[in-house]
């Protein structure tokens, strides 16, 4: 049975193509992706740090602003001493990084779901095209090492990121 989309939501086919994500668009240039299906059954050390659920917007102009809400989920045994500042990167004809450190975010406390808000501006100088919404964690007690998150493969980016979805950047 083919795919269709109604008229508002055509903006998250390229998304859905390329990186074969469930995504839902509403009229409100925003959209649903569900990553559920992307993880690994096995986490490397036991412990899965994972974004299940993320809402971005479809776009957003340079020089503006944009919010990213995203479901976090810790499985496995969680250390309650661990700290985990959270990278996010923007990236496609330039790149921009963002850190969260650990006391501005909840990421792999004892919290089995953690839904996080975040906002980010997109620098006035990025030109209009695709951009990739992507995420990482570093364990802020150990020298900021990179903390294995449970996605597949297919997903990772340079420097340990994941790619979680893409945003157009608009003049």
């Amino acid at each position: 049975m083919p795919l269709s989309f109604p008229p508002h939501c055509r903006a998250c086919l390229f998304g859905l193509c390329v990186f074969l994500l469930p995504v839902a668009c509403g009229p409100d240039n925003r959209q649903d992706i569900d990553l559920s299906d992307l993880v690994v059954e096995q986490p490397v050390d036991g412990v899965g740090h994972y974004v299940y659920a993320i809402n971005l917007p479809q776009s957003v102009a340079a020089g503006e602003s944009f919010d990213a809400q995203m479901e976090w989920r810790t499985v496995g045994g969680v250390d309650p001493n661990a700290r985990y500042t959270m990278d996010v990167v923007l990236e496609g004809a330039e790149r921009k990084e963002w850190s969260i450190p650990s006391g501005a975010n909840t990421v792999g406390e004892l919290h089995l779901a953690n839904w996080l808000s975040y906002t980010f501006e997109v620098p006035a100088s990025f030109p209009a095209g695709n951009y990739t919404f992507g995420v990482r964690l570093r364990d802020a007690n150990r020298d900021l090492e990179e903390v294995p998150l449970g996605y597949l493969e297919e997903l990772r980016m340079d420097d340990g990121y994941f790619r979680l979805g893409e945003i157009e950047v608009v003049n």
